[in-house]
């Protein structure tokens, strides 16, 4: 199949010049007689028109030098005769000696006296067999008499043939030439196409390395342009696709550890329960370690749930103006809720005036996340610092504990799902890394983004959003 399409081409091209000489051949042949006939009258009606106003103009006084002189310059016959057909001159002496036309010469006048009454005018034409043709155009002047011009045409069909064999010549000239070309342009022409076909087999094999090189401003050239942002956005979505899969083997065998350890839990109390009839006091404490378990996994499931409708657009905003202020005042009293013995400074500051367009709801769990983080992982006495600003359409949230830097290779990792800067992942702090991941997702819901730094004496996590609608 390789170079189909420009055979096709050269085939295509080669059949239409063909063609094209054919139907000159043919309408040259057809209309021979037609065309002859045609460019001798328009030239006999001329010679015709500059005679008779010539004569009217000297009376009809006729110079037979003057006549002879027209007659040979056209190669023409000329004569000239009354109202009554009698001859007056003609380039033709033994018209005048017989004072006589010759026989097409009266036919043609016979046959034309219905025009030459009703215009003045009349043309005949007459093809013999003997290769010759012969044209007569009569003019009828009134009150003088008629003017009668005619040509004599012979070797007609050897002159068509020469003109023939002359365009057959060219035509050869034509066809040699022309499929030249044509097997030039097609080769042009096929060239993008194999290019351009030659990369989509490439893509097709998920290679996205190789462009297209065709640099033409047309419609192949623009193809081309296309194939290749085609290439490049698929290896771009090709590369997040696989990072994805990434992920998500990663959130499998992660959620798979942290299920682990409660369901083998769950498992060996339960086992152990039925051996322990007469022992309600441990019957008791084995169905509280187990209720705990249960918790535990209950809030893993609800925070991959939670997180997952962020990922895929489901989780719906109910998003209204409210105060900074009341927003940081539900954070502390969920903090002195949940911690209530901690001894480290709690320290906010809110230089926000006005309100802020969001769901209030969804960002306080986001930064109640920062605020357990910190709790978790900073120093068990240090401090912990909330600060909110505005910055013109973006409202920044700043939280700060005291403790250990976090490497600069790990910062970027801690917003992914299960990930955690300390991997031994240590059941007593209750952490699952998740947190940090629904933070995340809720500063996007919000056309805002998240980062952290180590800052002198700690970590300072940053939480930014839009002000307004």
């Amino acid at each position: 199949m390789k170079g189909t399409l420009r055979k096709k081409y050269i085939a295509a091209g080669c059949l239409l010049i063909i063609c094209f000489l054919s139907c000159l051949l043919v309408t040259a042949n057809l209309l021979r007689e037609s065309v002859v006939e045609s460019w001798n009258h328009r030239k006999l009606q001329e010679i015709v028109s500059e005679i008779a106003g010539q004569l009217i103009q000297s009376d009809w006084k006729i110079s037979e030098e003057d006549m002879d002189s027209r007659a040979s310059e056209n190669d023409v016959m000329i004569a000239i005769t009354d109202e009554n057909l009698k001859i007056l001159f003609s380039t033709r002496s033994w018209e005048i000696a017989k004072g006589e036309f010759g026989t097409k010469t009266t036919k043609a006048i016979n046959d034309g006296e219905k025009n030459l009454d009703s215009t003045g005018n009349s043309f005949a034409s007459y093809f013999d067999d003997a290769n010759k043709a012969f044209f007569v155009e009569v003019n009828k002047v009134l009150g003088y008499g008629y003017i009668i011009v005619r040509k004599s045409i012979t070797g007609l069909n050897s002159s068509t043939q020469a003109m023939l064999i002359c365009f057959l010549i060219a035509g050869g000239f034509t066809m040699l030439f022309g499929t030249l070309a044509i097997i030039y342009l097609s080769g042009k022409m096929v060239k993008p196409i194999q290019e351009i076909n030659k990369v989509t087999g490439q893509i097709a094999d998920l290679n996205f390395d190789e462009k297209v090189m065709v640099n033409s401003n047309d419609e192949f050239g623009a193809l081309a342009e296309s194939v290749n942002v085609m290439s490049d956005r698929l290896k771009e979505s090709m590369g997040e696709l696989q990072k994805e899969v990434e992920m998500r083997k990663t959130l499998v065998r992660n959620m798979a550890h942290e299920l682990k350890t409660p369901v083998a839990v769950i498992m060996g109390y339960a086992e152990n329960m039925s051996y322990m009839k007469d022992q309600p006091e441990k019957i008791e404490k084995y169905c509280n370690v187990i209720s705990e378990e249960c918790g535990r996994m209950d809030v893993i499931v609800h925070q991959m749930l939670e997180n997952s409708s962020y990922k895929k657009g489901e989780c719906e905003l109910h998003k209204t103006y409210f105060q900074v202020q009341t927003l940081m005042d539900s954070i502390r009293k969920c903090y002195m809720d949940e911690f209530p013995g901690r001894k480290g400074d709690y320290v906010e500051c809110n230089e926000v005036r006005g309100t802020v367009w969001g769901d209030m709801e969804v960002i306080q769990r986001a930064l109640y996340n920062f605020i357990k983080n910190a709790v978790a992982y900073g120093n068990k006495e240090g401090m912990i610092r909330i600060f909110a600003r505005e910055e013109e359409e973006l409202i920044h949230f700043t939280v700060f504990n005291e403790g250990n830097p976090i490497p600069k290779e790990e910062q970027e990792k801690i917003w992914d799902v299960f990930y955690k800067v300390n991997t031994a992942r240590t059941r007593n702090r209750n952490s699952f890394g998740i947190g940090l991941s629904i933070v995340k997702q809720a500063a996007e819901a919000h056309g805002g983004s998240v980062g952290v730094q180590n800052v002198r004496g700690g970590v300072e996590f940053h939480f930014t959003m839009k002000k307004t609608k």
